[in-house]
């Protein structure tokens, strides 16, 4: 191949082509289908639905996976926190935090802090349903 052909630009057809090629080849061509489509997915509900959209497809995907999910921040808490203490704003904050060391390691104490509370909520269910149980034997 001559260097010059290094420079010169690929025709939609190559492209495609190359693409196709790569995708077959590459082990995690569905991953990056499935991410590409979730973010299509979630950009058109927003898109259409804005900030309430997004909430409604969150307690779906928790009922769909038996989960219970909760925002543990929002970007304002993000901007009223940087304003009252450094004066500023600062708009990719949100993104810049998603890599910050306080979020790695509040992620890490949630994470602890999970299997605590689990039980904690499961002996209390058990114990209020136990109690119901109870009141209705008597009656």
């Amino acid at each position: 191949m001559e260097p010059e052909d290094f420079d010169s630009e690929m025709s939609r057809g190559e492209l495609i082509n190359f693409l196709g090629e790569f995708l077959a080849q590459n082990s995690s061509a569905d991953l990056i289908y499935r991410d590409h489509l979730c973010s299509i997915i979630v950009a058109r509900i927003f898109d259409e639905f804005g900030h309430e959209g997004l909430c409604t497809l969150m307690m779906a995907i928790d009922q769909r996976a038996n989960w219970i999910s909760d925002i543990i921040f929002e970007q304002s808490d993000f901007d009223n926190a940087m304003y009252s203490i450094h004066g500023t704003y600062d708009s990719s904050l949100v993104e810049k935090a998603r890599n910050s060391e306080g979020i790695i390691e509040l992620n890490k104490k949630i994470w602890r802090l999970r299997k605590k509370y689990a039980r904690e909520i499961a002996n209390e269910v058990f114990n209020e349903e136990a109690e119901i149980d109870e009141m209705e034997q008597g009656d």
